[in-house]
């Protein structure tokens, strides 16, 4: 089965110069394109051994792609923070301050990822094409 992805001009060169790109593609692709159309595909079994990410490696790679997406997710978990807060401010105990903390930790975490993000890694990257196609 072969798979063709068509991307107007557009869309490539904010990809280009995203620099989240790098980090998560598909990310960036769905947050600098609105008009995206999707296609369901079945997954295919793998073909060759186990798989080589841990359960770190697909940790960091979950919170990349949100990273891509920082500001809106740093803007709702503050929204998040005030309103529960607003609901719990008669009933504070150490139980329920525990979401409170593991919500700041999610941010630290989210922002702590999206600091790999640069534009010099993404052409350190693209450095490793051996050839580019060009199309008019």
């Amino acid at each position: 089965m072969v798979i063709l992805h068509v991307f107007q001009k557009k869309t490539v060169i904010k990809l280009v110069n995203d620099k989240s790109t790098w980090s998560s593609f598909s990310g960036s692709l769905s947050k600098l394109e609105s008009k995206l159309i999707s296609t369901p595909s079945e997954r295919g079994v793998r073909f060759f051994g186990p798989s080589k990410m841990n359960y770190l490696s697909l940790f960091v790679h979950s919170f990349a792609i949100m990273a891509v997406f920082k500001t809106t997710v740093i803007l709702r978990s503050i929204l998040f923070y005030a309103v529960y807060l607003m609901l719990i401010s008669k009933n504070l105990s150490f139980v329920t301050v525990i979401p409170l903390v593991l919500i700041f930790i999610f941010g630290i975490l989210i922002f702590k990822v999206s600091r790999r993000e640069s534009i010099d890694s993404l052409k350190k990257y693209n450095s490793f094409i051996d050839s580019v196609v060009k199309f008019k």
